[in-house]
């Protein structure tokens, strides 16, 4: 998912251990950010659901994973539909079958990430 070159040039002016802190902060943070997600969901809270996904897709844009970025964006904008038409044809269900999709890949960047990690600390 994460396109490892991609991702390493976009951060080769920075010392290793600036990489891994950006990696960990992600790490540390994305489950939180899912969270948040869902419970909007249940909430009904479309401008929130908004802002989280902005925020998730500027995150998910600093580790060349385009597939994800694409499906956040998707999202982001289904969100902005439903701020801007007071949650008219809100389908819970199908809202949460995405945040479900987004959540499998953002684990799969999360295992991407990690292995990146484990390289850049091997290599010291």
């Amino acid at each position: 998912m994460v396109n490892k070159q991609v991702f390493l040039e976009t951060y080769h002016y920075f010392d290793k251990s600036v990489i891994i802190e950006i990696i960990d902060i992600f790490l540390d943070e994305y489950q939180g950010k899912l969270e948040k997600l869902y419970n909007d969901v249940k909430a009904r809270d479309f401008t929130g659901l908004r802002f989280t996904a902005h925020n998730l897709k500027g995150v998910v844009a600093n580790f060349s994973a385009p597939s994800l970025l694409e499906m956040v964006k998707n999202f982001e904008k289904s969100a902005a539909e439903l701020v801007e038409q007071s949650g008219a044809g809100f389908d819970e269900a199908g809202v949460t079958q995405v945040i479900d999709n987004i959540r499998a890949s953002l684990i799969e960047m999360a295992g991407d990430l990690t292995q990146i990690k484990a390289e850049l600390v091997q290599e010291g």
